[in-house]
């Protein structure tokens, strides 16, 4: 664990997430909380687990065309969970066991997708850039 240091000019400073390279599919465990996944290979997916209040992931890719003819990164939840919101302005209509995608076609280096698990109806969206739309 880190201590929090409030400095002079009123920073919070000392808090770091636990960071994890991923290369292959990967599944984010509930007491991985707050870890940020960067993705460093084509066409990956990450399945969440079911949804838990409070818990939050986020994901980035290392570069552009990182799948650029593929699938490119994909966040799936559980059966049973949507992922709902919006990333800049555009709406994902949610639907329960549809992935959340960042195409290879349109990728850029530093995209990413945050989420927040609500407990019940699966995970929000609350940060991220790029062009993701929904699993048809």
């Amino acid at each position: 664990s880190k201590a929090v240091v409030l400095a002079a000019g009123k920073t919070i400073t000392g808090v770091y997430d636990t960071v994890s390279l991923q290369s292959a599919d990967f599944a984010p465990a509930v007491t991985a909380s707050g870890t940020h996944y960067i993705v460093t290979a084509a066409d990956k997916v990450a399945t969440l687990p079911a949804t838990a209040a409070g818990v939050r992931y986020r994901f980035t890719i290392t570069s552009a065309g990182l799948s650029a003819a593929s699938t490119g990164l994909s966040i799936a939840p559980a059966a049973a969970d949507k992922i709902m919101g919006s990333i800049l302005g555009v709406v994902i209509t949610s639907q329960d066991n549809k992935a959340i995608i960042n195409t290879g076609a349109t990728d850029a280096e530093g995209d990413y997708i945050e989420v927040v698990g609500d407990g019940v109806d699966g995970w929000f969206i609350v940060g991220g850039a790029g062009i993701w739309a929904r699993q048809t």
